[in-house]
């Protein structure tokens, strides 16, 4: 028994000291320089996807960062670190690893060692040179990911960091913070209202990228007050803003690092693109403002198409509508991609002739206007497909030697194209074929455009004639309706009406004898003569109704109508014919009543069938439905309507 409780001990050792070093963070060590190394588990092999890779972000704990896999680094100064390892899996089935923090000790220094910054950070600046974020991975729900942003200046000045976090267009949060690792005396402002203390300022330089780096640049000019309200109008689009106090100037590059939670209630459209916005302001000099753009994922695949704002309204739908797609790609290669075909499948709705190049990474001009067709771009469309190409061009492959800027494998293409009409109120999908040279294709997701449920109130007016001999009068029928908009499959309709109509019955006999009550005295009677007259109003509710749209300007439909009376008042007029009246024979003696109509009386279903033409789906219509109530109670109705 003893042997076999040491076995189960040793056993469950044995497991733990696997898993540790399956996921361990290895340092060699010589006096402040420093190797490291990860051993991680191993990558699973997605059907059909290209090679899984690691892609790895090392902060050392002293404000520096490498992107290699095995990096080495001289520490300035003595000290207790904290190294922390961030490792994504790309194309890989399994979990992200954690967070890898390393204790790191430095008890001497020997200047021999040159202190040298990595490749990540000498090109850390591409949008402007100043000032930058960077994201380590893609936004995938339930997952975490790291936010980079960088700042340096050409005069060594205090100032302060501003991230705008949580775009409330988007309605929930999509990021918690999870903790900030800052360096060089910087440190977390506690002030909600921050940014109402930021100093004016004449000039800001805005810049974009996502991964790698946009060409796009605006210049801003304000005089006044003017950049107060910028800065106010940017905070209303976010939720959570972070500021940071830069105390130690310096004219050497400087970073901070952001753990985010990505919230799995966040928006789910993979075709969503999350932008965090970051704003560097030194004491003196111009302003810098950063956006960085967060693709939304459920994998992290480099390789990936991207609809922007693919979330539409129909109801404000041009019938020539411009679409902005983004494609990104990434050289996971062991050498340099020279041609790089991206083969578009755009929906049918698309336009590929309208097609108009936004940005590009790598950056190379139009094959028209390089007279050797080399480091250039083309475009060669057909009837539902665009085909863009780079030719001879240079993009490193991540698994090339001497590569050590995963950046520099990645490139993306921006573009929009217009619709040949108004687009139905459908999803619609595209992707992108991905050819690296002569190598077999890697296929995107699709990038899927949808529109945003909504409802569309219906107006109606129209005439409904009595068909029956004891049915209602004939007489205008009003009613409002409620439907989803713009459908393309069967869908549930509701409906109010409501109906005002008089009405005055011929006068009747009846010769039937009974007694009158007048001034307190009983009269007989031999018979009376009788009229009524109703004033009422009745209200018809339609709880069911399925219609169907055959094409834009066809719709039918059938279900259930339940009328009530919902007020009025009925009006009795009698004339008796008393036996004897102070010796008369047959003397008339007139009588009138009024009696209120009692709420919901006189309820009947009335079944029909309607049909439609016009502009069914949105707009105008004219219609005729037929109500059947019985061999005497069958009604008609034609009417006009309008879905807004």
């Amino acid at each position: 028994m003893k042997f076999f409780i040491a076995y189960i001990i040793l056993l469950l050792c044995s497991t733990a000291l696997f898993a540790q070093t399956d996921t361990a963070v290895l340092v060699t060590q010589k006096e402040n320089k420093v190797s490291f190394k990860a051993s991680l588990p191993a990558l699973t092999q997605i059907p059909g996807a290209p090679k899984p890779f690691y892609t790895f972000l090392w902060d050392f704990g002293d404000g520096h960062f490498s992107t290699e896999e095995n990096p080495e680094h001289v520490y300035a100064k003595e000290g207790d670190y904290e190294a922390v390892l961030y490792a994504v899996n790309n194309y890989d089935d399994g979990k992200k690893p954690g967070r890898k923090p390393k204790k790191v000790g430095v008890k001497q220094v020997n200047k021999s060692y040159l202190a040298a910054v990595s490749p990540s950070e000498q090109n850390f600046f591409k949008a402007n040179g100043a000032f930058e974020l960077k994201y380590n991975c893609m936004a995938k729900p339930g997952d975490t990911m790291v936010l980079m942003a960088g700042w340096k200046n050409d005069v060594a000045v205090n100032g302060k960091v501003y991230l705008f976090i949580n775009e409330k267009q988007f309605g929930q949060n999509s990021f918690d913070a999870a903790g900030f690792r800052l360096y060089n005396d910087a440190a977390m402002i506690n002030d909600k209202n921050a940014i109402a203390s930021v100093r004016p300022f004449d000039n800001l330089l805005l810049t974009s990228s996502g991964s790698p780096a946009s060409h796009f640049r605006e210049e801003k000019k304000f005089s006044g007050v003017e950049s107060k309200a910028f800065l106010m109008n940017t905070l209303k689009g976010y939720s959570n803003v972070f500021a940071v106090d830069i105390k130690q100037a310096t004219t050497d590059a400087q970073f901070m690092f952001t753990n985010l939670y990505v919230t799995p209630g966040m928006i789910k459209d993979t075709n969503a693109t999350i932008i965090i916005t970051g704003l560097f302001v030194p004491d003196t000099g111009g302003v810098y403002m950063h956006q960085l753009n967060i693709p939304i994922v459920t994998s992290h695949d480099p390789n990936k198409m991207n609809l922007k704002h693919g979330r539409l309204n129909y109801r404000t739908l041009k019938k020539s509508k411009s679409l902005s797609y983004k494609i990104r790609f990434q050289n996971d290669g062991e050498g340099p991609a020279r041609k790089i075909k991206l083969a578009i499948t755009l929906p049918s709705a698309m336009d590929p002739q309208t097609i108009s190049i936004k940005d590009m990474s790598p950056y190379c001009l139009p094959c028209d206007s390089v007279p050797t067709r080399t480091g250039c771009w083309e475009l060669v469309t057909s009837k539902d497909s665009a085909a863009f190409i780079f030719n001879g061009i240079y993009l490193p492959g991540t698994n090339q030697k001497g590569v050590n800027d995963k950046d520099s494998t990645k490139g993306f293409v921006e573009f929009d194209v217009k619709t040949k009409k108004k687009l139905d109120n459908l999803p619609f999908k595209g992707r992108t074929a991905i050819y690296f040279d002569k190598n077999e294709p890697v296929i995107t997701n699709f990038a899927t455009g949808k529109f945003k449920p909504a409802l569309s109130p219906i107006v109606m007016a129209g005439y409904e004639m009595n068909l029956g001999a004891s049915g209602l009068s004939d007489g205008v029928n009003v009613g409002v309706g409620i439907a989803r908009l713009a459908p393309y499959k069967p869908y549930i309709q509701f409906e109010l009406f409501g109906k005002y109509y008089q009405t005055t019955t011929a006068q009747q006999t009846f010769q039937t004898q009974g007694v009158v009550v007048i001034d307190g005295k009983n009269y007989d009677y031999r018979g009376y003569r009788q009229q009524l007259q109703s004033r009422i109003t009745r209200i018809g509710l339609v709880p069911l109704h399925l219609r169907y749209n055959f094409n834009d300007l066809l719709s039918a439909g059938a279900g259930v109508r339940v009328d009530a009376d919902f007020a009025g008042s009925v009006d009795t007029s009698r004339t008796y014919l008393l036996s004897n009246f102070n010796g008369q024979v047959n003397f008339p003696y007139d009588l009138k009543r009024n009696s209120s109509v009692k709420l919901f009386s006189n309820a009947e279903f009335l079944p029909f069938v309607d049909v439609q033409f016009g502009k069914v789906r949105l707009g105008p219509q004219i219609g005729t439905r037929f109500y059947y109530g019985g061999t005497n109670k069958s009604y008609l109705y034609f009417y006009a309507s309008w879905r807004l």
